[in-house]
């Protein structure tokens, strides 16, 4: 493992945080010392594409194990995240009885050991942790389709953590529905959960449609979810607002709080229809120069969420875009306990916080095409 301080250095920032009350206590936030440093995965000498980018890595419950799905080479490289190293790589077939499909972009981990991949045409294969097929399932199904409409077809956003449920968004090129499909597998039924919480999406979705009708391609918000304990959090990048669903009772609750220092939502108005790519490009960078929310992180140590937020700066002649930062720190119940900017870290790309491991804040960084990640501590 190999502590880089010549990247970042190791920085202790005392941070004075804006906070309300509820941060008294034992873990009061409302004023926190933060340290950074960077730690690099050794790759014992072997290309690891899981420095390219972080899409199609998951991590174990315990940020033990880190498990990326390298599509171009089909294998699964496994990292041990506690001494940051490769350690092992499965060739997995994408034909054949133990195929997974030509198709398959995305990985899931499931209970057992278990890994889902998920294709573009909706197959889904489930593994052993050596790649042998256990199931196929399909979204095509007569009893998943039943609340889909006309226009609409199922978006996968994942599996419950027992690989018995599975949740979908659905994607309409006219409209961006916030409304989630609970899909049984045990039983073959179906439910809808609306959140209206997050129709404000559709106000910043900017498509394009080509002349002849045949091109199509459109940018959005993203709406996802991860597990928390015996529940899961639906969140989009557009409002900081969170929606807790639990699969059991079948019930939902909206979380809110108000940043301090960010507005809690995106706010401006944009084009929705625009008529040529390049356009669309340029209204979606109008989009993220206002503030756009990363996913919400538990730190089972102290008890607290890490949720980090950014808003892009004009460029500046051919310069990587610059980027102001936040980062919040919240109860149990959503409660802001402090927040901070964070800009002077001077990132030129997204943060992509991806887990909390003893107590420290993990950021995907691709550092000179070798896995890296960017550790934040907050006390």
């Amino acid at each position: 493992m190999k502590n880089l301080s010549a990247l970042i250095g190791s920085l202790f920032l005392f941070l004075a945080c804006q906070s309300s009350d509820k941060g008294a206590g034992n873990n009061d936030f409302s004023s926190f010392e933060i340290s950074v440093d960077t730690v690099m995965v050794d790759s014992r000498n072997e290309i690891l594409m899981a420095a390219v980018n972080s899409f199609s890595q998951v991590y174990s419950d315990d940020a033990k194990t880190l498990i990326n799905w390298s599509f171009d080479a089909s294998e699964l490289e496994i990292v041990d995240l506690d001494n940051m190293e490769l350690v092992r790589k499965i060739a997995i077939e994408k034909e054949g009885p133990d195929g997974v499909g030509q198709n398959a972009y995305q990985l899931e981990l499931l209970s057992g050991g278990r890994f889902a991949f998920v294709g573009w045409d909706d197959k889904i294969a489930i593994t052993n942790q050596e790649g042998k097929v256990l199931e196929r399932l399909s979204l095509d199904k007569p009893w998943m389709l039943e609340n889909k409409g006309e226009k609409e077809s199922l978006s996968f956003l994942g599996f419950s953590s027992d690989g018995k449920t599975i949740f979908c968004g659905f994607l309409n090129f006219d409209t961006i529905k916030p409304d989630v499909l609970v899909l049984d597998l045990i039983n073959e039924t179906s439910n809808v959960i609306s959140m209206p919480e997050f129709e404000l999406m559709d106000k910043y979705k900017v498509k394009w449609t080509s002349e002849d009708g045949r091109g199509m391609s459109m940018m959005h918000p993203s709406f996802d979810f991860i597990p928390w304990k015996d529940s899961y959090l639906f969140y989009t990048n557009a409002k900081n607002s969170i929606y807790k669903y639990s699969l059991p009772s079948d019930s939902l609750s909206l979380l809110t709080y108000t940043n301090q220092l960010t507005a809690s939502s995106k706010t401006g108005s944009y084009k929705n229809e625009v008529s040529s790519i390049e356009e669309m490009r340029a209204e979606s960078a109008k989009i993220y120069q206002e503030i756009t929310f990363t996913p919400p992180l538990w730190d089972e140590q102290k008890q607290v969420f890490y949720r980090m937020a950014y808003m892009d700066l004009p460029r500046v002649g051919d310069e990587p875009i610059k980027k102001r930062v936040f980062l919040s720190v919240l109860n149990a119940d959503f409660e802001l306990l402090g927040e901070k900017e964070l800009t002077e870290l001077t990132f030129d790309k997204n943060p992509f916080p991806k887990f909390v491991k003893d107590g420290k804040l993990h950021l995907f960084l691709n550092l000179d095409d070798e896995l890296a990640f960017i550790r934040i501590s907050v006390n």
